[in-house]
C-alpha cells in the first residue's frame, strides 16, 4: 500500500504543478483541508475514494491515474534521454548507410527500460529507410548520368553530390529529432513506420 500512496503523492504533486496550483489552491478548489493534500502529497495518508475521485476531478485526471502501482505505468513512459543518446549516436557513422545503426540498436537492447519502445524503434527504422534511399539513389544516379552523357567522370560527380546532399538531409533529420527529443515530445517521427 505504501507503493500506492508514494505514486498518489507523485502524481498529485506532478499534476498540481502542472495545473500551476499551489497546495493551498488545489485545497480550496478540490474543497479539501490543507493538512489534507499535505499528508497526501508526502505519501503519509490513504486517501477516502471520494477524495481520490474528488482530486482526480480537480486535477484533470482519471481515478485510475491516482490509484495505479508505479511499476504499471513507468515501464510505458519513454526514457527521452537514452532515445536522445541513441538517436546523436547515430551522428557518428551518418555517412555510412545501415552501419550507423549499429550504435542505437546495441543502446537499445542493453537498456531495459527502451525495449519495445516505439521511438526508439522509429529512430532506427527512420535510419534503416534512410539507408535503403540513399544506396538506390546513388546508384540511380549513377546509372542515369552515364545513360544520359555518356561519360563515367560525370556520372561519380553527380553521384558523390546526390550522396552528400543524402548525407546532409540525414543530419538535419537527426538534429530535428533531437529538438523534439529535448522537449520531451512523443509526436516524435509521426510519419515514419515501425519496422520493430
Amino acid at each position: 500500500m505504501q507503493d500506492v500512496n508514494l505514486n498518489l503523492a507523485k502524481v498529485v504533486v506532478d499534476s498540481r504543478k502542472r495545473l500551476g496550483l499551489s497546495q493551498e489552491a488545489l485545497a480550496e478548489e478540490a474543497n479539501i483541508s490543507l493538512s489534507t493534500i499535505q499528508r497526501i502529497e508526502k505519501g503519509t495518508v490513504s486517501p477516502r475514494a471520494h477524495t481520490i475521485k474528488i482530486l482526480a476531478k480537480t486535477l484533470n485526471l482519471e481515478v485510475a491515474d491516482l490509484i495505479s502501482k508505479p511499476d504499471e505505468k513507468e515501464e510505458f513512459l519513454p526514457n527521452f534521454s537514452l532515445l536522445k543518446k541513441m538517436n546523436l549516436s547515430i551522428l557518428l557513422l551518418s555517412f555510412l548507410p545501415f552501419i550507423n545503426t549499429i550504435i542505437p540498436l546495441i543502446l537499445w537492447k542493453t537498456t531495459n527500460k527502451a525495449k519495445g519502445n516505439l521511438i526508439a524503434g522509429k529512430i532506427i527504422s527512420l535510419q534503416l529507410l534512410w539507408g535503403i534511399l540513399t544506396i538506390i539513389g546513388v546508384i540511380m544516379t549513377l546509372f542515369l548520368s552515364n545513360l544520359i552523357q555518356g561519360n563515367a567522370g560525370d556520372g561519380l560527380f553527380i553521384c558523390l553530390l546526390f550522396f552528400l546532399l543524402a548525407v546532409l538531409f540525414n543530419v538535419y533529420q537527426i538534429v530535428r529529432t533531437s529538438l523534439f527529443l529535448t522537449k520531451e515530445d512523443d509526436n516524435v517521427l509521426s510519419s515514419v513506420p515501425n519496422f520493430f
